[in-house]
């Protein structure tokens, strides 16, 4: 006998009635939706979101930064491959990673009408997030139609299963790798000194008759997945193309084609980056008295 296939046109819970013969059976069925995500109400970072009547999300609020926002995690219901659509609000950017048995996040993520993507091996579970792509992120009242499917193909949107998964406040990781050796000295007379009163939160107090010259004192290094990356300057002391105080960086990729300067200031925003060794300094170069807090954050955006 040959397989029978039937694709259900709606979601909910309806009947089969099959019959061979004259017997007649009537098998219940639920037809899931296609869109694998699972969120429902939210609270954080600034941001709010709630459930329309439609199974879409209603987000409002201004977010408390860039690269931050909402984020829901949830079993990864499929393998293979799989493909971020809908419609959105402008300034908040959609998309899903996939986290490993520890929660550690995997190589790649489907981002909002982008390139179907693999799910990669180990993949557990997901994390659907909503996060500012603002540098000053503004007041937000919208509605947000996100729908993860299986394929390469997107389809009309269709309201996902679960729409009662609480979230919450959510940003990007911060891959800038911690200073060691602290605290130090930069500069004379007596000098600046570096300490770290949170992790990767770095302060600089004192005072130097001499340019503090800190090129070669607080350097950090950490390997780097191929992809794009950007450096948030927006609370910096001195902004984001400032020699007073920042950070310069360079790459040297894997596959031995050289060293490249990436960041810099003026040049903090997204870059494309091989899979490399990934070279971070930060630098003081002021006179005189000086009380600063500086938190360098590097970003993986894709």
């Amino acid at each position: 006998m040959g397989a029978i296939s039937i694709t259900g046109k709606s979601m909910g819970a309806t009947s089969l009635k099959l019959t061979a013969g004259k017997i007649t059976k009537t098998v219940p069925v639920t037809v899931l939706s296609r869109n694998l995500l699972s969120y429902g109400p939210a609270s954080g970072n600034g941001l709010t979101a709630i459930v329309n009547s439609d199974g879409s999300l209603h987000v409002t609020g201004t977010a408390t930064g860039q690269w931050r926002g909402l984020s829901w995690t949830f079993s990864c219901p499929v393998q293979g491959t799989v493909k971020l659509s809908g419609t959105g609000i402008a300034g908040l950017t959609t998309s899903v990673k996939f986290l490993d048995a520890k929660g550690h996040q995997l190589e790649g993520q489907a981002t909002s009408n982008g390139n179907a993507v693999a799910i990669p091996a180990g993949t557990v579970s997901l994390r659907f997030e909503i996060l500012s792509s603002e540098a000053t992120p503004t007041a937000k009242d919208g509605d947000i139609r996100a729908q993860l499917e299986s394929g390469d193909t997107a389809h009309e949107w269709m309201r996902p299963d679960n729409t009662s998964l609480m979230g919450g406040g959510c940003e990007l990781a911060n891959l800038y790798p911690r200073v060691t050796g602290l605290p130090t000295t930069v500069g004379a007379d007596p000098g600046v000194m570096v300490t770290e009163p949170s992790p990767g939160t770095y302060r600089f107090k004192g005072s130097t008759t001499t340019e503090a010259g800190s090129w070669n004192n607080l350097t950090s290094v950490v390997h780097v997945d191929a992809g794009t990356y950007t450096m948030d300057a927006t609370d910096w002391p001195f902004g984001d193309n400032s020699w007073l105080l920042g950070v310069q960086a360079s790459v040297t990729p894997d596959d031995g084609s050289g060293r490249q300067d990436v960041f810099g200031p003026t040049s903090y925003g997204p870059k494309t980056l091989k899979d490399g060794t990934f070279n971070c300094n930060i630098f003081i170069d002021t006179t005189g008295e000086v009380d600063k807090t500086f938190t360098p954050r590097l970003y993986k955006l894709d």
